[in-house]
């Protein structure tokens, strides 16, 4: 955003951080063609890229920002996604759901790797298999509590009764 200035990564992470565990996304302010904010940027002469839409670049100022220099936003960009899709990351968000049922928990795991791949490339193979080597610690930790009785220990005990009994 316009008023962005350095350091806006880590002030937008430290208020996540308060947060339960979600999905978060970062990305760069976009001035779409025929929108007020294009016209405004072009008027003031800020536009970078051309007008065409096919030639939009996923993750690429299109604009000069007014506080911070292209380079700093995308820096910042950068730190919002490393910082919420580490592996540590991962591992902390996972972990802070014990109390959920394990399959609320791997779920937000694979939700949390496939997020990942919105902003780090891993089309290939490869890049899937780096991504698991790197989340190991957690999925391994899963896959221990599934096996090892934390498949039903998180779950309420209303969890378990029928629809029927529920009702009564």
């Amino acid at each position: 955003m316009d008023n962005d200035t350095p350091g806006v990564a880590e002030r937008t992470l430290n208020q996540i951080r308060t947060w339960p565990p979600g999905l978060p996304i970062f990305g760069l302010m976009t001035p779409l063609p025929a929108t007020p904010l294009y016209k405004r940027l072009e008027a003031a002469g800020r536009l970078t890229r051309p007008k065409h839409w096919q030639e939009f670049v996923p993750f690429a100022m299109a604009h000069t920002p007014l506080k911070m220099s292209i380079d700093e936003a995308h820096k910042e960009v950068r730190i919002g996604w490393a910082s919420s899709y580490s592996p540590e990351a991962i591992e902390k968000a996972v972990d802070s759901l014990n109390h959920k049922p394990l399959g609320y928990r791997i779920n937000i795991l694979i939700a949390r790797l496939c997020f990942r791949g919105i902003y780090f490339p891993q089309m290939g193979r490869f890049a899937w298999l780096k991504a698991i080597l790197e989340n190991r610690r957690t999925i391994f930790k899963l896959i221990k509590q599934g096996f090892g009785g934390g498949l039903h220990a998180a779950v309420p005990s209303g969890a378990t009764q029928t629809v029927t009994e529920r009702r009564d």
